[in-house]
């Protein structure tokens, strides 16, 4: 047997992504699709759990005030005899024109060593400033050093507000030329100077440093806790091969500041021109958070900042939350066995901060609520359509990891375990893959595009290793079918637990009217199945008080109006556009997906106003003979 396996141990730009907040960026999907694309499996190590999660745009609401938090369940239902379960934990900063955030005193700081001249990446700099010198206000100060060897002050910290200074600081920063070595230490501790020159307490006062290298930096963790302290924070850029990922990442912590890593000019001009509010302004700083599980949970893990477990209480902190910036926490836990059923409080979360006038603030606690029922995995997969993007994540991300880890003990071993661990890789990489369809189905087919192309590298890699056949390979890259979690169980005690998690989720909505669009097949067809659970979910949405349940007729005609059909509602536009012809608050609409063993049945609650998935879960029913004749 021949293996074709190749390792990359460097960092190149394009493999770098942005992310928000403190998260560490340095390795996720864009990276992963970087090496796998060219026929590498990433190495354990270089697999950043947290970045995974952390780099996605959950697009958490914004708060009406400072800092606002919200929490995710995996499921409202949890059995009885205990269950795997995620909680998410969205935190999100205010929104305010960029004109009512707080003044700037800014010094950029630009490594301008010779690395700089290649790949263009002083051009990206240079066209990033031209979008940043138009969008700096007349009250903002500026200062730009450079170093290589050593560091310059190029353009003194000046209050923008004149033409000619602009045109000045245009000036100063089309003449900067690549050359040198990589004095880092030097250029941050000028920076911090010129920041220091007109400091301001009411002043967001900050350092950005920009490097694509590694270089002197004795001393700068301490230079960056000491200028903390005085209320001088830095954010760190990161570009090119040979960056010191450590180095910058624990630069921004203990700076109280963010990181960023630059994949291409795109990135670099929205750092500086749309995005520069997420990289230097603060929202809120000093965050301390405790999650307090009031069950007898056993904690897996968590992912998601500085972090302490102790007992069933988990404390995190984060230095700073940037203005629009967006952080997540995944906890991964594992309920008891043998409670009984009913209603229970799962977890407590409490969050502080400081404000930018140094205050301290306590928002409100927040309560997880589930319910135990006696059923051993009462649906199929995650419910929440959130955390079935965080979590679906969580395990990919894991299951890269595995996969690393296996593939790269093979290579130490003899000749004849070589395929057997290689086999094992393909059948991680089949199953993971799997779910990431799945997922993406219930989705609206929206993410894990970089997932799956990852996944679609390694079964061509692996198939390679293996030297499997052409017409092998197909059928073992076409079975997407997913095994049922609860093969034994009648179909309608499935269809019971699928409404009962649907209802739950909506409980706590405020009144007013839902439209019970109904569930369909992508085919259009209309079998008796399908007619079972239109009825049921219009008998199980009528027990809940707060909804008023829309006629059958009143949908059909909306459906005439709007020229479409009842398979159309597949499409979530088309489900919201029904929902606002009939002033209903709520869509619920579901899709029944046939496989050669198993039905899928999905369901989702839309919210027509903000177009969010309220509500979701999933059912995977073997196909018995009872299930077949109702095909």
């Amino acid at each position: 047997m021949k293996l074709w396996i190749s390792v990359v141990v460097f960092v190149s730009a394009a493999m770098l992504c942005q992310a928000g907040g403190e998260s560490e960026a340095a390795a996720s999907a864009t990276r992963g699709k970087y090496l796998a694309g060219r026929g590498v499996i990433v190495p354990p190590e270089e697999v950043y759990i947290d970045s995974f999660v952390s780099h996605i745009d959950y697009n958490y609401p914004y708060p009406e005030d400072v800092v606002g938090v919200n929490l995710y369940t995996g499921h409202r239902q949890i059995s009885t005899t205990g269950q795997d379960e995620i909680l998410q934990i969205g935190i999100q900063a205010n929104d305010l024109p960029f004109e009512e955030l707080t003044p700037l005193n800014l010094a950029f700081v630009i490594d301008k060593s010779g690395s700089m001249a290649d790949r263009y990446k002083m051009d990206y700099v240079k066209k990033a400033f031209e979008i940043f010198i138009d969008s700096v206000r007349d009250k903002d100060f500026v200062a730009l050093v450079v170093f290589d060897d050593r560091a310059e002050v190029l353009f003194p910290s000046t209050q923008m507000n004149s033409y000619p200074k602009r045109q000045e600081f245009r000036s100063v920063v089309q003449g900067i030329q690549p050359g040198g070595g990589t004095n880092l230490a030097a250029g941050l501790e000028l920076g911090y100077e010129q920041v220091l020159s007109n400091y301001r307490s009411e002043y967001t006062n900050r350092v950005l440093f920009l490097t694509d290298g590694v270089g002197e930096s004795t001393g700068v963790l301490d230079l960056a806790d000491g200028y903390r302290q005085m209320g001088i924070n830095v954010s760190t850029i990161g570009v090119g091969d040979s960056i010191d990922l450590e180095l910058i990442r624990d630069l921004a912590r203990r700076g109280g500041g963010s990181s960023r890593f630059i994949s291409d000019v795109e990135e670099m001009e929205k750092i500086f021109g749309s995005e520069l509010d997420r990289m230097a302004v603060p929202a809120a700083r000093e965050l301390r958070m405790r999650l307090e599980f009031l069950q007898p949970v056993q904690i897996v893990g968590t992912w998601g900042y500085n972090h302490a477990i102790q007992g069933n209480t988990i404390t995190y902190s984060l230095p700073t939350l940037h203005h629009r910036d967006y952080e997540t926490i995944l906890v991964d836990f594992r309920t008891p066995d043998g409670v009984p059923p009913g209603p229970a409080a799962l977890a407590r979360f409490t969050l502080s901060y400081s404000d930018l006038q140094g205050r301290e603030i306590r928002l409100e606690p927040l309560d997880v609520r589930i319910e135990y029922v006696e059923a051993e995995h009462p649906v199929s997969g995650i419910s929440s359509g959130m955390v079935l993007r965080s979590g679906t994540t969580l395990r990919f991300a894991k299951n890269l990891k595995r996969i690393g880890e296996i593939y790269y003990e093979a290579l130490e071993q003899v000749e004849s375990g070589i395929e057997d661990r290689i086999r094992t890789c393909l059948d991680l990489s089949v199953s993971m893959r799997n779910e990431l369809l799945n997922a993406r189905m219930r989705l609206d087919e929206v993410g894990f595009e970089e997932e799956i192309e990852i996944l679609d590298n390694y079964l061509r890699i692996l198939g390679q290793d293996l030297e499997i056949q052409a017409d092998e390979f197909a059928e073992i890259t076409g079975d997407t079918e997913i095994a049922p979690s609860a093969p034994n169980r009648p179909l309608d005690r499935h269809l019971e637990n699928l409404f009962r998690e649907i209802t739950l989720e909506m409980e706590g909505k405020g009144q007013g009217a839902i439209a019970v669009a109904g569930f369909i097949t992508k085919s259009g067809e209309q079998p008796e199945l399908i007619t079972m659970l239109n009825e049921m979910g219009v008998v199980e949405l009528s027990k809940m008080t707060q909804l008023r349940v829309v006629e059958r007729e009143r949908i059909d005609l909306a459906l005439q109006e709007q020229e479409l059909a009842l398979s159309d509602l597949v499409d979530t536009t088309n489900a919201i556009s029904v929902g606002r012809v009939l002033a209903a608050q709520y869509v619920l609409t579901g899709t029944l997906i046939e496989m050669p063993n198993s039905v899928v049945i999905f369901g989702r609650v839309v919210n027509v106003a903000t177009t969010e998935i309220e509500s979701a879960a999933q059912v995977i029913v073997p196909k018995s003979r009872e299930v077949r004749s109702l095909l």
